[in-house]
């Protein structure tokens, strides 16, 4: 999945590679790392398209490549992962952004213990 990102992945293309049921693998997502399989693919994209922004990509070529369908959609998981907007992030919210990363979450949490 960290390969692939940006193309369509289901859990029956999991299976098919995995030789699991589509819900073994979530209950081992879930047993492993706190999270489904399509949460850690989200994470992974708003991640990567955060290192994009960085670059000084647009939001729209950032969406793109990292696979989400449009700008909207990447938008509205960038402001759920990071508490603000990508066009906040380009005007100087960088700050606000890693106070917001560095608040524990689930699997940070689990992590510590």
């Amino acid at each position: 999945m960290a390969e692939n990102y940006a193309e369509p992945i289901t859990l029956k293309d999991l299976a098919g590679l995995t030789k699991l049921s589509p819900y073994q693998i979530i209950r081992a997502f879930r047993r492993e790392l706190g999270i489904t399989p399509h949460a850690w693919l989200i994470r992974h994209r708003v991640a990567l398209g955060t290192k994009l922004l960085e670059r000084g990509e647009s939001i729209a070529t950032v969406a793109f490549e990292v696979g989400f369908v449009d700008q909207t959609h990447f938008t509205r998981h960038f402001k759920r992962l990071h508490g603000a907007t990508p066009a906040r992030f380009l005007t100087g919210g960088q700050a606000a952004l890693a106070a917001h990363a560095s608040a524990p979450t689930r699997g940070s949490i689990r992590a510590c213990l």
